[in-house]
């Protein structure tokens, strides 16, 4: 995430407003974006090591493509006494879709447990998430949930909050670690919610190489300035680590609010500039959809093609559904995520430790889309958390 000189904060992930890829359509500019070069290492290669890397690719794939299934992130919490309490989420804005079902699941959730949830846009400018947090803390409330919001740049809102004991929770703004401060998600943070982006990041490189079946795979990766951006790309490197057929040629950092109208054009400028670049890996889905406009642009549908994650939305899985250029988007259940999120806050008012943040990921791709409708994302993910929280909270 990344905040302009007014304090607008950009935000990836989930964006399916169908508009921007038609604008994506339309754009034949390229990036201004700083290019780096990098290549993989891995020892030389031979044929049984090549059938070694794709069978260890689709054993990966493999543990990720069943619905996700339900495991309790801690200890049951008994909710009783939380009922008549409040809770404030602040959104970073209310456009991006994945940040509205997160939300809405937050709001779900609340419904059952008694607890009001109140809601406070932020706009995608930091004051006015520090207005926000502020409202929170000056009504008392019993939690405030970030969604979407990077807590290193309001660090003096989260404080606040602190100050006033008032616990706050992330959500997908980074990759869990239960070490780290605020589980990852930044300091002062009591807990978060989100999946694991490191993870998401490694079945991007094991699509590539099942792909390929052990042939070349030469990149290029799309990131912007996000903390997720370098997980998923730890997660990139790990697998190519192995790979000495794989390699990144190619880096570019592109904001969010350029995606309509630079994206594809990089894309372009990509394939034009390395003849054998066979793979576009942007760190969030969104991205992929003017990637995929821009492979489509270049003629270069069936030798180019696009692999990314988050696949919480139906704009982004309806390009993977409908193929052949967007080969796979593994992702989350948002609204998963949010009940995560309302389950670490109800541990924070009872005193409690925080949960487990992971929420579960499930591999997307053509396979195992095709004839779901998208218009429901509980047919690619299910709804088990319903249930597995329900009986965790006292509920069932």
């Amino acid at each position: 995430m990344k905040f302009d000189r007014k304090g607008s904060l950009a935000l990836a992930g989930g964006l399916t407003v169908m508009s921007m890829l038609v604008a994506a359509c339309g754009s034949s500019s390229s990036s201004s974006s700083t290019a780096t070069t990098a290549g993989s290492s891995g020892a030389t290669s031979t044929t049984g090591a090549k059938v070694d890397i794709v069978a260890n690719a689709k054993a990966e794939i493999a543990k990720y493509t069943s619905v996700p299934t339900f495991t309790a992130p801690g200890p049951a919490v008994d909710t009783s006494k939380l009922k008549g309490k409040t809770i404030l989420v602040v959104d970073h804005d209310t456009v991006a879709n994945a940040l509205v079902e997160i939300t809405k699941g937050i709001q779900g959730a609340g419904q059952l447990l008694g607890i009001t949830v109140n809601t406070f846009n932020g706009q995608s400018t930091v004051s006015t998430i520090e207005q926000g947090i502020q409202q929170g803390i000056n009504q008392k409330v019993g939690a405030i949930i970030l969604v979407g919001v990077a807590t290193s740049l309001i660090p003096s809102s989260v404080a606040a909050a602190n100050a006033a004991k008032i616990p706050v929770i992330g959500v997908i703004t980074g990759q869990p670690d239960t070490t780290a401060p605020g589980q990852g998600f930044g300091q002062g943070l009591f807990g978060a919610s989100g999946p694991s982006y490191v993870d998401l990041g490694k079945l991007v490189a094991d699509t590539a190489i099942v792909n390929s079946n052990g042939g070349a795979v030469n990149s290029a990766v799309i990131t912007f300035d996000n903390p997720i951006g370098p997980a998923v790309i730890k997660g990139i490197n790990s697998v190519f680590s192995s790979c000495s057929n794989c390699k990144v040629l190619t880096t570019q950092d592109i904001e969010p609010q350029y995606w309509p109208t630079k994206a594809a054009g990089a894309v372009s400028s990509m394939i034009q500039a390395n003849p054998n670049l066979n793979y576009i890996l942007p760190v969030a889905d969104t991205i992929g959809i003017f990637a995929t406009a821009g492979v489509s642009q270049s003629g270069a549908s069936g030798k180019v093609s696009v692999i990314s994650d988050d696949g919480s939305s139906a704009g982004t899985l309806g390009l993977v559904q409908k193929g052949p250029i967007y080969l796979a988007d593994p992702g989350y259940s948002a609204p998963w995520a949010g009940w995560e999120a309302m389950d670490q806050a109800l541990r924070a008012m009872s005193g409690m430790q925080p949960g487990n943040p992971v929420v579960p990921i499930r591999y997307v791709n053509k396979s195992n889309l095709t004839g779901l409708d998208l218009k429901d994302l509980t047919n690619v993910f299910g709804n088990a958390y319903v249930a597995g929280y329900k009986a965790l909270w006292g509920l069932s």
